[in-house]
């Protein structure tokens, strides 16, 4: 907490003690409230949009996401005119941010205690009695939400919305998507990568942004009966490619309502039918969903990246000892060698490491 105050005020030496307890806030609760309706807040997003205050736009050029701790962000309206992403996905952002953080007061009020003891130490630049008084006197209205200060305010024209850490670290991806949909009726984004190195948590993290439809390629492998050392000598042979191509690559293209069956590994059998109903985004996520025979119906590919310990862990983690031993023996050196001999990674447009 004492780094983010420290560096606010360095980039804002005209912070009062009023916006230094906002910060603290945010940094605790995000938004501070829910947002039931998501279209009125789109409303207010694109009136304060159309309204910015051109002469600030200089000092916020180079400074779109700003960290303000507990995995939260500024994201500053004054540079998104310099990206691809829509104002509808910067809401998403918000509103998905803002129903997610709840905060916890007994941890805010002790942020507060260090901003008085960092004033206190002269560690900022207020006088002690400023900040204890407004503080106490703040705790006693039941801490409520705060707006910046009049000073604030005129000096650096804020407006920016909090959003969680997760859209700046795929911020590119959440670009390129908009982009895509200003332009195409229909989207196909695969999702290819590592086991453990986050596929899955970007496809929801996506599905929570777009209305969309994700598929699996878990749901994919290969039924008992096609299971030949023939087949699994091939780089990424242990996925049925082509019966995801016709259901699934078939049925986005067909623009119409299909069907898929799921591939259960437990029971080694294809079990229940899922129904599909059109949409304009599709994400494909999975270990080869981008196999050479399904490569060339993805408009955006996707590469998620594990290093081997935090891999490791993950698996481990996940799926207990018992499995571990056979992912590392058999799944992960399948994977390793689909990657490596059709080169997945180096075709992708997107990668993200981790680990």
């Amino acid at each position: 907490m004492k780094e983010i105050l420290k560096t606010h005020f360095e980039r804002y030496p005209k912070m009062q003690i009023r916006d230094m307890v906002k910060l603290i806030y945010q940094n605790e609760f995000g938004g501070g409230h829910l947002v039931g309706d998501e279209l009125k807040s789109f409303g207010m997003l694109e009136e304060e949009y159309r309204n910015l205050c051109s002469s600030a736009a200089s000092y916020y050029k180079d400074n779109l996401f700003e960290d303000i701790g507990n995995n939260l962000y500024r994201l500053h309206l004054y540079p998104l005119a310099d990206t691809t992403l829509s104002l509808e996905t910067l809401n998403k952002f918000f509103v998905n941010t803002a129903n997610s953080y709840r905060g916890n007061i007994e941890s805010f009020l002790k942020k507060l205690d260090v901003l008085v003891s960092m004033c206190r130490n002269n560690e900022l630049p207020f006088s002690p009695a400023e900040a204890e008084a407004f503080v106490t006197e703040y705790r006693a209205r039941g801490c409520p939400p705060l707006s910046h200060s009049d000073v604030y305010r005129k000096a650096y024209s804020p407006a920016y919305r909090i959003v969680q850490k997760e859209y700046r670290d795929y911020f590119g991806l959440f670009c390129r998507i908009d982009e895509l949909l200003k332009h195409k009726d229909v989207v196909t984004v695969a999702i290819d990568g590592n086991c453990c190195a986050g596929k899955s948590t970007l496809a929801d993290l996506v599905s929570k942004v777009y209305d969309c439809n994700v598929f699996h390629m878990d749901d994919f492998f290969l039924t008992p009966e096609l299971r030949t050392a023939e087949r699994l000598s091939e780089p990424g042979g242990n996925v049925d490619y082509m019966r995801f191509r016709n259901e699934v690559i078939s049925g986005i293209k067909s623009k119409k309502e299909f069907k898929y069956q799921k591939f259960d590994c437990g029971k080694m059998a294809l079990t229940e039918w899922v129904h599909v109903t059109p949409k304009r985004l599709n994400i494909v996520e999975g270990s080869y969903s981008m196999h050479l025979v399904l490569s060339d119906n993805y408009d955006l590919k996707v590469f998620m990246s594990a290093g081997e310990n935090v891999q490791a862990e993950r698996v481990l983690k996940r799926n207990g000892p018992e499995l571990y031993k056979k992912f590392v023996e058999l799944w992960i050196p399948l994977e390793n060698r689909y990657f490596r001999e059709l080169k997945i990674k180096e075709k992708c447009d997107l990668v993200y490491m981790s680990g």
